[in-house]
C-alpha cells in the first residue's frame, strides 16, 4: 500500500524515508536546487517497499548533519562548535587519529566554501565524501594485501 509522503521539516532535519529510486525515474533534475525544490514542493507517492541501504545512508547523513545544525544558529549551517561537536560524536575515529589540535579549525576553512563561517549541508558533504573515499581507498589496499 502506497501513502502519500512529503518531506516533514523538524527541528531534527528532513524525513527523508520516502525518498526513493523509482520517484526520481521520471525527474532529470538540471541542478541540485531544481532537485531540493521538487522534493520539498512536490507530493510523491512512496512505494510500499523499505528504503535501500543507501536511502536509509543518506537519510541518516541528513538527520545527523541537521541534529547538529539545530543547536545554535540558523538550523541550516553548522558553526564551528557545531562541527566539532558532529566531528567528535560521529567521526570520532577519524578525529582521535589526527595530532594536529587545530583540525577541525582545518577542516572549517577548507570546508566553507563561501566564506561565511559556518558549514552548510553541501560544504558538509563534501567533507563526508571524501572521508568516504579516502576509506574505500583503504578498503582497496587491504582487499590487495589479503590476495582478494
Amino acid at each position: 500500500m502506497a501513502e502519500n509522503m512529503r518531506p516533514e521539516s523538524s527541528k531534527s532535519g528532513y524525513k527523508f524515508i520516502a525518498l526513493t529510486t523509482g520517484m526520481l525515474a521520471n525527474f532529470p533534475p538540471t541542478s541540485q536546487g531544481e532537485l531540493v525544490n521538487y522534493l520539498v514542493n512536490t507530493s510523491y507517492t512512496r512505494p510500499a517497499a523499505m528504503p535501500s541501504e543507501l536511502e536509509r545512508a543518506m537519510e541518516s547523513m541528513i538527520t545527523v548533519f541537521h541534529k547538529y545544525a539545530a543547536k545554535e544558529g540558523s538550523g541550516n549551517t553548522l558553526s564551528r562548535r557545531e562541527l566539532k561537536d558532529l566531528m567528535e560524536n560521529e567521526l570520532s575515529g577519524f578525529l582521535k587519529s589526527q595530532k594536529d589540535p587545530a583540525t577541525v579549525d582545518k577542516i572549517m576553512k577548507d570546508l566553507d566554501s563561501n566564506g561565511d563561517g559556518e558549514v552548510n549541508f553541501e560544504e558538509f558533504v563534501s567533507l563526508v565524501v571524501g572521508l568516504s573515499i579516502a576509506c574505500e581507498q583503504c578498503y582497496q589496499m587491504h582487499k590487495k594485501k589479503m590476495g582478494k
